[in-house]
């Protein structure tokens, strides 16, 4: 899995965080959609969303990076921030986006990332299943201390979805993050844009 990453030329895929939130006082559910657009050695766009909801519009977090030169912007936050990283920029975002602009980034640039999230703890094969028409090998194990599965494509080893469970003082959480990849084809200009909107 960790050769098909840091060996392709190219990565996209657009996916979904989908946490439910289990309490007391009833169960919600969150999901946020996110774009990864990536062209080795050093080109890199990350996007998460947050929906529309009840006495809030869309939120975008945006994470740009040229080489050296790198971006971000976020709506909560207006104006262009220039962390002096990438990986600093993706790591202010982990929380934000559900730990979605961690999982592949570091596994695409090991060398620039100090992030290991799906080096799990006791690893083990669980029974094989399939995903949509993606036959998976799938891996239990646990990160800081929590169950984690991955779900990973057993033609192209690229990951299909993470399945993760956590627990709180007052609440429990199952995470569900999901992923359409693609190596190796064509990134467009438009893919890697740097688009924040442009202030009224």
């Amino acid at each position: 899995m960790e050769k098909a990453y840091t060996d392709c030329k190219s990565y996209r895929d657009s996916g979904s965080v989908k946490t439910l939130f289990i309490d007391n006082g009833g169960n919600r559910t969150d999901e946020k959609p996110f774009t990864t657009a990536f062209v080795r050695p050093d080109r890199f766009r990350f996007e998460y969303k947050e929906p529309q909801a009840k006495g809030r519009q869309q939120m975008r977090f945006i994470i740009w990076s040229n080489g050296k030169e790198v971006e971000t912007w976020w709506d909560v936050k207006p104006g262009i921030d220039k962390p002096e990283s990438l990986a600093l920029a993706l790591g202010g975002a982990a929380g934000v986006s559900g730990n979605s602009s961690l999982n592949i980034p570091q596994l695409l640039l090991p060398d620039k990332m100090g992030w290991r999230r799906l080096a799990l703890t006791n690893p083990k094969r669980a029974k094989d299943d399939k995903l949509d028409k993606a036959e998976c090998f799938r891996v239990e194990g646990k990160y800081v201390g929590n169950p984690i599965t991955l779900w990973i494509d057993k033609k192209s080893y690229l990951v299909r979805r993470i399945d993760e469970q956590a627990k709180f003082d007052n609440f429990r959480t199952e995470r569900t993050t999901t992923y359409d990849p693609i190596i190796d084809k064509e990134i467009t200009e438009k893919m890697l844009e740097f688009d924040p909107p442009v202030p009224k």
